[in-house]
C-alpha cells in the first residue's frame, strides 16, 4: 500500500512540475507523441466515465484486484444470462458478438471494438456467426468480491 501511496504521490508531483499554458492544457502535454519511443505506437480502444447504457463507473472499495479472461463462444454458443457488480471492460479479439442487455436493444461489437458492461444489469453475449468469437474480459473487483453473478 506505501509503494501505491508514494507512486500516487510522485506521478502528483510530476505532473504538478509540468509547465501550464494557456496555449498547451496540460492534457496535451500529457499526451503529446514526442514522450514515445521511436518504433512504438499506440492505437486507442477506449476512454469513458460510463458503461455502454450510460451508467456512471463505480469502482469497488478495498484492496483492488485486476482479474482478465479470454472466452471463447463458439458458433450459435453463449454465456449464461448474468451481471457483474464489478466495472467490466470487453474487447473482441476474434470473430463478432451480440450482446442483449436487460431493457436495452441487442448491439453487435466485432473485432477490435470494445465496451464497459452494465453494472448490476442483466445480461448475455451471444455468437451468432459460423466462426469462434473470442473477447478479453478485464474485471477492476475488491480483492475476494465476486465479478459474475449468474441469474435465475
Amino acid at each position: 500500500m506505501n509503494a501505491i501511496i508514494k507512486q500516487s504521490a510522485l506521478t502528483l508531483g510530476l505532473v504538478a512540475a509540468l509547465p501550464i499554458t494557456a496555449a498547451l492544457p496540460i492534457t496535451a502535454a500529457l499526451a503529446q507523441d514526442d514522450v514515445l519511443p521511436a518504433g512504438f505506437q499506440t492505437e486507442p480502444v477506449l476512454k469513458t466515465t460510463t458503461t455502454r447504457d450510460g451508467d456512471a463507473i463505480a469502482w469497488p472499495e478495498g484492496t483492488p484486484e485486476i482479474v482478465s479472461v479470454i472466452g471463447t463462444i463458439e458458433p450459435g454458443g453463449r454465456t449464461p444470462l448474468h451481471q457483474h457488480p464489478v466495472p467490466v471492460f470487453v474487447y473482441v479479439i476474434e470473430g463478432e458478438v451480440e450482446l442483449r442487455t436487460e431493457g436495452g436493444d441487442p448491439h453487435v461489437y466485432a473485432t477490435g471494438e470494445a465496451y464497459i458492461e452494465s453494472l448490476n444489469r442483466d445480461h448475455q453475449l451471444f455468437n451468432v456467426t459460423d466462426s469462434d468469437a473470442k473477447v478479453l474480459v478485464v474485471f477492476t473487483a475488491e480483492e475476494g468480491q465476486p465479478t459474475t453473478v449468474a441469474t435465475e
